[in-house]
């Protein structure tokens, strides 16, 4: 079944249509709440209130064409919810390597880079998430987070260059 018609029946009310959806992109959504917060069950729960929080408001999206854009935003808001909910510290429990250019050699060094990725700000940090643990093109980012290409292009090289200092001084 094609996703915009899968989109259309969801707004209907089929709550089958919806459950595809959500199937379709539940690993994508745990990789990007894990990467905000790297925890298995905080993720899990971010999923769960992501999920709850699309399928009470499918109804108010007026373009199914922008459903994982409109998707992905739920799940942003409610990983930085959470965050701001707890000031307890992440602890690592998967490893994930961010494809930056940065080249990590053993776990401990893995480790140091997604310290340095947490240490982000906010706005470089969902860039770098959504780019390297998401897969998406700045355009796509762009439309996630409203604003100009050119934002989108000089955060993520203003977070990179902040990444390869950190992990520089770290490894040295």
């Amino acid at each position: 079944m094609d996703t915009n018609l899968k989109i259309k029946l969801a707004q209907k009310g089929d709550d089958n249509a919806f459950y595809e959806l959500i199937s379709e992109r539940k690993s994508q959504l745990y990789k990007t709440a894990f990467a905000y917060v790297k925890n298995k069950e905080e993720a899990m729960d971010i999923v769960s209130d992501t999920v709850y929080k699309a399928y009470i408001s499918i109804k108010k999206l007026k373009e199914p064409s922008f459903f994982n854009t409109w998707l992905t935003r739920i799940l942003i808001n409610t990983s930085l919810d959470s965050i701001k909910k707890s000031s307890k510290a992440a602890a690592f429990e998967e490893n994930i390597c961010v494809n930056t250019g940065i080249i990590v050699k053993d776990d401990e060094q893995l480790i140091d880079l997604n310290v340095a990725v947490d240490n982000l700000n906010g706005e470089y940090k969902t860039i770098v998430i959504l780019k390297y643990f998401q897969d998406m093109t700045l355009i796509e980012i762009s439309k996630i987070l409203q604003c100009p290409l050119g934002t989108v292009k000089t955060r993520l090289h203003k977070a990179l260059g902040e990444l390869r200092l950190d992990l520089k001084e770290e490894l040295l």
